[in-house]
């Protein structure tokens, strides 16, 4: 019986032996890290500007021309006044590129207020309804703001775009622009190129 329970213990330390060094020896399973793997890419509008209003300066001692500030503003809260600050700056810009373009007027006011005239029963020279280049300055409707947030950032919005270079080009170079939800004929009929979309709106230039 004692050599039954001796040569069992022996080889018991036997097959604990083999397993332990089979275990070493064996090969190991590699861990792929798939470091260069893709990643998938976030567009990130890097270029337009992400503050608000009240996080930029709008006190630089710039000599600015009351009525122009008001004509931009104006036009800013007609045309974007839902916008985002981006979108506001953007529809701003496309001001000062049409003033700095020899297709248009050289004023703030008056590429604002560009349209086509007539002359009314008592004489005076007036726009032709729906037939200006900023559809609410001739749409038959009041052009008085009446939502004082929105007046009063649309008028900080312009005292920003007319004294502050760092948001010029925003459009680069864009000279129309139409909100996002509709298709206005002009794009194929003046062949403008596509420069992209800022806000609510898209923007073109001319070709």
């Amino acid at each position: 019986m004692m050599k039954y329970f001796l040569l069992m213990w022996v080889l018991i330390c036997i097959f604990t032996t083999y397993t332990f060094m089979t275990l070493v020896d064996a090969p190991q399973e590699s861990v792929v890290i798939e470091e260069n793997l893709p990643q998938e890419s976030v567009a990130i509008e890097e270029n337009l500007p992400q503050e608000s209003v009240d996080e930029t300066n709008t006190t630089e001692s710039v000599a600015l021309d009351p009525r122009a500030v008001e004509c931009m503003a104006l036009n800013i809260y007609h045309e974007a006044r839902s916008d985002n600050f981006a979108g506001k700056i953007a529809v701003a810009d496309v001001v000062l590129n049409r003033v700095e373009s020899n297709r248009y007027p050289n004023t703030v006011c008056e590429v604002v207020e560009q349209s086509k005239l007539r002359t009314n029963w008592k004489g005076d020279v007036v726009p032709v309804k729906n037939m200006c280049q900023f559809s609410w300055f001739c749409d038959g409707l009041s052009d008085e703001p009446y939502d004082a947030g929105s007046w009063e950032e649309a008028f900080a919005v312009a005292e920003v775009s007319l004294t502050q270079d760092k948001y010029r080009g925003i459009t680069e170079g864009a000279t129309h622009y139409h909100a996002t939800y509709v298709t206005p004929n002009w794009i194929d009929d003046r062949g403008m190129q596509v420069v992209g979309r800022i806000g609510q709106h898209k923007f073109y230039r001319w070709q």
